[in-house]
């Protein structure tokens, strides 16, 4: 501030009082006596500039609670509650004020009652936060709200909770077999803060119907371990996040629960199909789940089973490794036979399953296979199926502590001019010195002859 006594910059009043209710209030109870000794003049000059909290701080309680009458009355609602703070903490100032804007009061408590409304059947969190701070005739104004649906609010756990830890005594009409929407809300309100203690009874005893998720995994292990086992295998498999339970699971001890689930799984699909089952199969031991297979997939043949998916090379990798007489080679030999498109596909998936095939000579020349799309260590076709370069098994292992380097790319040869610029550019031939014609040339060498013998 240049001269604090006679003016001001807004930037420095704002730094100064805040921005914000909390920090107007705060300044209210403990103004700045620089910015007190402005005149009235130099606030005039400034006031346009500063925001609407922040002006009315600077001007005194009476204008601070105008602003906070006026802000509710256009529907927030939330600024009777630093109106309250502002009235109890300076009740002189603000008494006129609340008396002559007896309307506005009036639209911010309608504003406040639809706002609840909506909150009952929406967004129950912010309720529960202003049953929580609310005090005093706004407290009263909002209880008043709250208990006109009572029935709605012991839908909504949030709400009910924040309600019945002010009034212990109120008969809120909680659900007795609450769905899993209930439960879900409860667990979520009881890790932001501690439940009413009949709200925490019922989320206890209907633990393990909660939706297993990270955070309500955490919150049985953490509240409710006797419900942990029943909320594991309440693991939805085919959800997104499946990986992210499992490793929840084991690193917390109950991983062979959903293991076991995982195996059900499989062989549920196997009763429907060698080919459901299967899938089911290579789905999880793609994500590291071992697996025993089924007694329908353990047959000593691919009856029921499609050559060229990867699931099924996997699959006869085992059956090889354990014994039985499966001849891969002439299963791709025949199929190529047939439709080259799945040769390749069965091909390049038996090879990634470690199987000792080699590319059938029919499809050595698949017209279809383009130059250069070829793998060069195993020959499958690189198109059929993504990131088989970086899978391929027999491609040889870089040598301990080197990193592979990329191919150079080859030179492009530079581009060779046209005939027509080539003859522009090229230097023109030097003129040849002209020649004396033969008679001329007689003449000149006679007349030299006599011209010596004068001499």
């Amino acid at each position: 501030m240049a001269s604090p006594t006679t003016t001001a910059r807004p930037e420095d009043v704002i730094r100064r009082i805040g921005d914000t209710n909390e920090k107007a209030l705060a300044y209210v109870l403990d103004p700045d006596p620089q910015l007190s000794r402005l005149s009235r003049k130099a606030r005039e000059a400034i006031i346009a500039d500063l925001p609407p909290v922040t002006a009315g701080a600077l001007l005194g309680p009476a204008a601070l609670a105008r602003h906070f009458v006026a802000s509710a009355a256009s529907g927030r609602y939330r600024d009777l509650f630093p109106l309250w703070e502002l009235f109890r903490l300076r009740p002189d100032d603000c008494r006129p004020i609340l008396a002559e804007r007896q309307r506005a009061l009036e639209k911010a408590r309608v504003a406040l009652r639809t706002a609840v409304r909506l909150g009952i059947s929406g967004h129950a969190e912010r309720v529960a936060e202003d049953v929580a701070h609310a005090q005093g005739l706004i407290w009263q104004w909002l209880r008043e709200a709250v208990i006109s649906a009572l029935p709605q609010v012991g839908q909504r756990p949030a709400i009910a909770s924040a309600l019945l830890q002010r009034e212990p005594g109120l008969d809120v009409p909680l659900p007795a077999e609450p769905d899993e929407r209930w439960l879900a809300e409860a667990a979520a309100a009881r890790q932001a803060r501690p439940l009413a203690a009949p709200v925490e009874a019922l989320l206890a005893a209907n633990a393990h119907r909660l939706p297993a998720t990270i955070h309500t995994l955490s919150l049985a292990f953490e509240h409710y371990p006797d419900r942990l086992p029943e909320l594991v295998s309440r693991i939805d498999l085919s959800s997104p996040s499946v990986g992210a339970l499992m490793a929840w699971a084991r690193d917390h001890g109950v991983g062979d629960r959903v293991v076991e689930q995982v195996r059900e799984s499989v062989e549920q699909a196997a009763g429907l199909s060698r080919a459901q089952g299967a899938a089911t199969w290579y789905q999880w031991q793609q994500r590291g789940v071992k697996v025993q297979l089924p007694a329908s997939l353990r047959a000593s043949n691919l009856d029921g089973l499609d050559a060229s998916r990867p699931e099924t090379a996997t699959l006869a990798a085992v059956l090889i490794a354990d014994g039985a007489p499966l001849d891969m080679q002439g299963t791709v030999n025949d199929l190529a036979t047939r439709n080259r498109q799945l040769a390749e596909k069965a091909y390049e998936a038996f090879v990634c399953a470690g199987l000792d095939v080699s590319l059938p000579a029919t499809l050595e020349s698949n017209p279809l296979v383009k130059e250069g799309t070829r793998c060069s260590y195993c020959q499958s076709w690189t198109y059929v199926r993504a990131g088989h370069e970086r899978r391929c098994p027999r491609r040889p292992p870089a040598p301990v502590g080197t990193t592979p380097q990329p191919q150079p790319e080859p030179a492009t040869p530079e581009p060779q001019p046209e005939p027509a610029a080539a003859e522009a550019a090229s230097p023109e031939p030097a003129t040849p010195e002209p020649q004396p014609e033969p008679a001329a040339a007689e003449a000149a060498e006679g007349e030299g002859r006599s011209a010596g013998q004068e001499q």
